[in-house]
């Protein structure tokens, strides 16, 4: 079984770079941050946008986060309610930033991916799959870039989706997540001494999924599984 783990700052191309490199090495690829993102959608749905231990403990319980595929297409279901492009907006971003702070949020999240990884050949990208997730996984990489470039990365793409937004607003959005998934009690996102860094700032998309393509492949030759 080949594992792949990545872990990065929002908005330096994991998932750009997950879907290239699963696509090359014939993987799956599970976004960790789609489950995240749906569960804070449900609390949203709810109008509660700010969380206490109490709303946590009364509402994690009351609903289903499933992920299916369509070929290589992660659908993300909500009560068994495709969900996956009402997931993608700053706001379910930092919704999932400010579920993640709670370890029954976190635990549900890491019990889906780890019966996952072991029924799959698979790469998972979040904030702490390379060191609490998948520890023991073939390759860890950790993506960073300057928030500036992230920022308008995110900027790019919420355009292409339709979603109206400033570059000033996506600046303050990133830089909340940042120092909320760095910074909270327990699951934060961290640099492990086995991940491989790559700052991809003054890379393209097509150029990191290559530069991480070769890597991988080295490392995997080393282990017997290429």
């Amino acid at each position: 079984m080949i594992n792949i783990a990545v872990d990065g700052y929002a908005g330096s191309g994991k998932g750009e770079l997950c879907r290239g490199l699963a696509k090359k090495l014939n993987l799956k690829h599970l976004d960790t941050g789609a489950i995240l993102r749906a569960m804070g959608l449900y609390f949203a749905r709810l109008n509660i946008e700010e969380f206490t231990q109490d709303i946590i403990d009364k509402y994690i319980k009351t609903f289903e986060v499933k992920v299916e595929f369509e070929g290589d297409k992660q659908i993300t279901l909500l009560n068994r309610q495709d969900v996956s492009k009402e997931i993608r907006t700053e706001k379910m971003g930092a919704m999932a930033s400010k579920v993640a702070r709670y370890p029954e949020a976190m635990e549900r999240m890491t019990a889906i991916s780890r019966t996952f990884a072991e029924n799959y050949d698979c790469i998972i990208d979040g904030r702490n799959i390379t060191s609490e997730v998948l520890p023991n996984a073939d390759v860890k990489f950790f993506l960073d870039a300057k928030i500036e470039c992230r920022a308008n990365r995110r900027l790019q793409d919420d355009y292409r989706r339709g979603v109206e937004t400033t570059y000033d607003e996506v600046l303050a959005s990133l830089q909340k997540r940042d120092y909320s998934d760095t910074h909270r009690e327990f699951s934060k996102m961290v640099l492990t001494h086995d991940s491989i860094l790559v700052d991809n700032t003054d890379m393209t998309i097509p150029q990191t999924i290559e530069h991480c393509y070769n890597l991988a492949v080295e490392k995997l030759k080393e282990l017997g599984k290429l």
